[in-house]
């Protein structure tokens, strides 16, 4: 198994690399709150600061226990694609930083992050909101992993003609895709789901009212959603390598 050269829990590292990637960039961080004394950051472009409508719109680290995201997205735009003065680009490295140091799921007082985006009761939420009001993104994207995957899988709601099977294709030579039918409850096939309506019935039935990052992105903010998910008990290099490549196959389809 591949090594990577520090803890993929190391938010401290995490934290000083994007001050770091930022500068050289151009791109404008900021801290829109702290959680357990940690800074949660936005990080965007002069057209996204400005308030440039469209672009895209990129978070990680919304479970703590998912770290290859919140790496794969810094990588990504240490390499300095062309797309980050392009489009409108607005980033959330890690809104979950008390979950990344400890490695769970949750937040630090128990919440699961991504069933309350509609929960302004929650600091961080409260923040995001805030952040992202009055903005509409053409896509959106959230980098996710699952314990129980056997490779990647895709989420994809979409007001426009499907590019999922597309985007997975990108991103085979690193993980093969989830084989599963069936994956938390919902129909699969070969790594995909669409969907197109019916938004608001799978929060009710499926998800106990509680609201995901990216189906509340989808009804209030974007034109697509996607939540890109690769199976963490695999290799760390290699999947943060497969976040990449989703990341470098969206920005080639949306610019």
């Amino acid at each position: 198994m591949s090594v990577p050269p520090h803890s993929g829990h190391d938010f401290r590292l995490l934290h000083s690399r994007w001050t770091e990637v930022s500068l050289a960039s151009g791109l404008r961080c900021r801290t829109i709150c702290e959680v357990g004394g940690h800074p949660v950051l936005i990080v965007e472009n002069d057209a996204a600061a400005a308030g440039e409508t469209g672009g895209l719109y990129v978070s990680a680290g919304v479970h703590g226990d998912e770290c290859a995201p919140v790496w794969a997205l810094l990588e990504w735009v240490a390499s300095a694609p062309a797309v980050l003065k392009q489009i409108p680009i607005t980033l959330f490295p890690c809104l979950n930083p008390v979950g990344l140091i400890e490695n769970t799921r949750r937040d630090g007082t128990g919440v699961d992050l991504n069933r309350s985006f509609a929960d302004t009761t929650v600091p961080v939420i409260a923040a995001w909101q805030e952040a992202v009001a009055g903005r509409q993104f053409d896509v959106s994207v959230n980098l996710h992993e699952d314990y129980d995957a056997t490779g990647i899988y895709l989420y994809e709601l979409t007001r426009r003609d499907s590019r999922g099977d597309a985007l997975l294709r990108a991103c085979e030579t690193h993980l093969l895709r989830d084989s599963a039918i069936v994956i938390d409850g919902s129909d699969f096939e070969n790594g995909l789901l669409v969907r197109t309506s019916g938004i608001e019935k799978v929060v009710e039935e499926q998800l106990g009212g509680g609201y995901p990052e990216a189906i509340l992105l989808f009804l209030k903010y974007a034109e697509v959603s996607y939540t890109f998910e690769t199976p963490s008990e695999s290799d760390l290099l290699r999947r943060i390598a497969a976040h990449r490549a989703f990341l470098e196959a969206v920005t080639e389809s949306t610019v």
